[in-house]
């Protein structure tokens, strides 16, 4: 990927509630897709964006865009078709409007979407980043998908044919090699990042809920995220005398359900389920914890290969973490200097980690500046597309 000439790459993605306007629903793309193209402007690139979700009506990607999708088995099989001619369309749209004027296309996957092989027919290289299974989420987790067999089938089928594929963790990368048979020489290590100029803590004034030691957690509210087990464990540490607040920002298909849990175990005076916020007051909250959770459990297909999100933004805002002991927390956080962990769904090894973070709290101060100095170092967006550049250089230098 050298030249002479300032590189030139068409930034991709086709799925309609996918967009970065400041509202939109789905936060956690939208800070992926601008944290990546911020990534590659700091390295001197020119970037032209073609992303569907930003020229389509906003109340595609808004608020409850997520749920009017999942009303019924009639209305979700509606979208399906919807999304496979919005597929049709984008992909030509985007050659006409950006063809000619990149070298390089990096899409970001979507469920039903694929606009990169076209740029590829004409012989610009096809690099295509996904984080997850993304046809067994949009099923399984949130229920936003009828034609599971045939995403799957595209999904698969676009992983083959890129001519560079960037998983965000080595177990996605395993799944998708032993499983579904993707060459484990075109595949990249791009785990999430962190735009660390934005997400500082000298930028945010703390908004804290409660005044004694309080675990914070944000993001979807998915059955995966484990907050059932951080309830559980905070109903029977409270009743053993240890004072532990909990903030849930963020929203989500579980909300209601774990709304009532905080009921049943009488926990409304020590959870606070502030809800969805802006993305511009996200840090303003995490401010205002003393640790940040992402206790995310074993998914049903068996292993758990997301690169959360959560944990590089609790730490570069300064906050220790409690974490799962998944890939990516084992190789982020370094125990009793920058967070806890415990082994994943375990309430007894998640109540250990919790007692040791409390007994910690005078040296929580010192833990948090040292997470936010390993983020600065080796987890901005910037040191993120470094590495990625140098990786598909060596793909494409292999294959050409």
């Amino acid at each position: 990927m050298v030249n002479v000439m300032k590189p030139r790459l068409g930034f991709l993605t086709g799925a309609p509630r996918i967009s970065t306007h400041p509202d939109a629903e789905m936060s956690g793309p939208r800070s992926r897709i601008l944290g990546l193209m911020g990534g590659f402007t700091a390295l001197n690139w020119q970037v032209e964006p073609f992303i569907v979700g930003d020229r389509v009506p906003k109340k595609w990607s808004a608020k409850g865009s997520g749920a009017a999708i999942s009303k019924g088995f009639f209305r979700t099989l509606t979208v399906d078709f919807m999304r496979l001619i919005l597929g049709v369309i984008n992909s030509w749209r985007s050659w006409q409007q950006i063809g000619h004027r990149v070298n390089y296309v990096y899409e970001y996957a979507a469920t039903l979407q694929c606009l990169g092989w076209i740029f590829q027919r004409h012989g610009i290289p096809w690099i295509l980043q996904t984080e997850a299974l993304l046809f067994y989420e949009a099923k399984v987790d949130r229920q936003a998908l009828v034609l599971d067999r045939l995403a799957q089938w595209i999904e698969i089928k676009a992983y083959k044919e890129c001519d560079v594929l960037a998983c965000v963790s080595e177990t996605l990368k395993d799944i998708l090699v032993s499983e579904f048979n993707i060459p484990a020489d075109k595949i990249v290590l791009v785990p999430n990042g962190v735009d660390t100029d934005f997400i500082n803590p000298q930028r945010h004034v703390p908004k804290r809920i409660f005044p004694g030691f309080t675990v914070g957690f944000v993001g979807s509210l998915y059955a995966w995220a484990g907050l059932d087990i951080l309830f559980t464990a905070i109903h029977e540490l409270r009743i053993e005398g240890w004072d532990i607040s909990v903030v849930i920002v963020g929203d989500g298909l579980m909300k209601e359900l774990w709304e009532k849990q905080i009921q049943q175990l009488e926990l409304s005076n020590c959870v606070n389920f502030v809800g969805r916020v802006s993305w511009q007051q996200v840090p303003q909250y995490i401010a205002g914890f003393d640790i940040g959770y992402s206790g995310q459990i074993q998914p049903q297909i068996g292993k758990m290969y997301l690169s959360p999100m959560k944990l590089y933004e609790y730490m570069a805002m300064a906050k220790p973490v409690i974490a799962s002991a998944f890939e990516d927390a084992q190789r982020l956080v370094c125990v009793g200097k920058t967070g806890f962990l415990f082994q994943p769904g375990n309430k007894e090894d998640l109540k250990l980690a919790l007692i040791a973070a409390y007994r910690n709290r005078a040296k929580l101060s010192e833990m948090g500046i040292a997470a936010r100095q390993e983020i600065e170092t080796n987890h901005s967006w910037k040191v993120r597309v470094e590495k990625l550049v140098t990786g598909v250089e060596q793909i494409l230098g292999r294959n050409s």
